[in-house]
């Protein structure tokens, strides 16, 4: 007779702690997942900048950008992205360019 009580008391506790255990693997699953998702549209956002020209870039920013920024705060955030992507080294040098100039930063003196 205790055996059996032994055997109900038991498998009444443990039923619970099976279902919580799999509610907590679940949810993990879950997180699991969307992070997975997350880092994917993250690399998806990130291929879809990467070996642009800086006409390129500055054109798709423009758009991105609301107009009612003013165009010098427009400019500034332009340059910052676009020096932070060439100091990265994801941005393509422009071939349309014939080199004539001297490049940028470089001085006579």
């Amino acid at each position: 007779m205790s055996l059996l009580l032994t055997q109900h008391l038991v498998g009444d506790t443990l039923g619970p702690l099976k279902g919580d255990a799999m509610k907590k693997l679940i949810k993990l699953a879950m997180v699991i997942g969307a992070v997975a998702v997350a880092a994917r549209l993250a690399g998806a956002k990130r291929a879809e900048w990467e070996g642009l020209t800086e006409l390129q870039v500055r054109g798709k920013l423009d758009s991105r950008i609301p107009d009612r920024v003013p165009e010098d705060k427009r400019t500034a955030v332009a340059d910052k992205v676009v020096a932070k992507m060439r100091s990265h080294g994801k941005l393509v040098e422009d071939e349309t360019s014939d080199g004539d100039g001297p490049a940028e930063g470089d001085s006579d003196e």
